[in-house]
């Protein structure tokens, strides 16, 4: 895999997201495209950064694209965490479904990407994702190293 790619410029774990195409169920796509008014054949999403982009982010901003990503882009970075202005407006929070959307770890992602670069984290991501929706994170220590906290 290539992390960098497979790494969207808000940094979310493209790999590790639920819509990602090695991902989604059949159930899934069904469910979730009803609800955004497209195809289920279009939810699956090859990553932020593939030529396709996001059909779930682009449904939901009537296919004007993604705002952080094409931030990112302007300013020729690889994600938000090399920006002078990190972390701002196009990273807060999007999504209303906190319990099912990884939207709300951006920013700690891209600390960690800044603190410790984009392979370290990349090794820790899937975690973190696990353990935002089923865990807890222990203050001090890196997700990666407690993984049964």
């Amino acid at each position: 895999m290539d992390v960098k790619k497979m790494t969207a410029p808000c940094g979310l774990a493209c790999w590790a997201c639920a819509y990602y195409k090695d991902n989604i169920t059949d159930e899934l796509a069904q469910q979730v495209a009803a609800g955004i008014g497209i195809e289920a054949k279009d939810m699956y999403c090859g990553g932020c950064r593939s030529d396709k982009g996001c059909s779930f982010g682009n449904a939901l901003t009537d296919n004007k694209g993604c705002p952080t990503k094409s931030c990112v882009a302007d300013k020729a970075l690889h994600n938000c965490s090399e920006c002078d202005e990190f972390p701002c407006e196009n990273l807060m929070p999007v999504v209303e479904n906190a319990a099912s959307a990884p939207h709300n770890t951006k920013v700690y992602n891209l600390s960690r990407i800044k603190l410790n670069g984009l392979e370290t984290w990349a090794s820790e991501a899937a975690l973190i994702q696990k353990k935002y929706f089923n865990g807890k994170f222990v203050y001090g220590t890196s997700p990666a190293l407690e993984e049964d906290a």
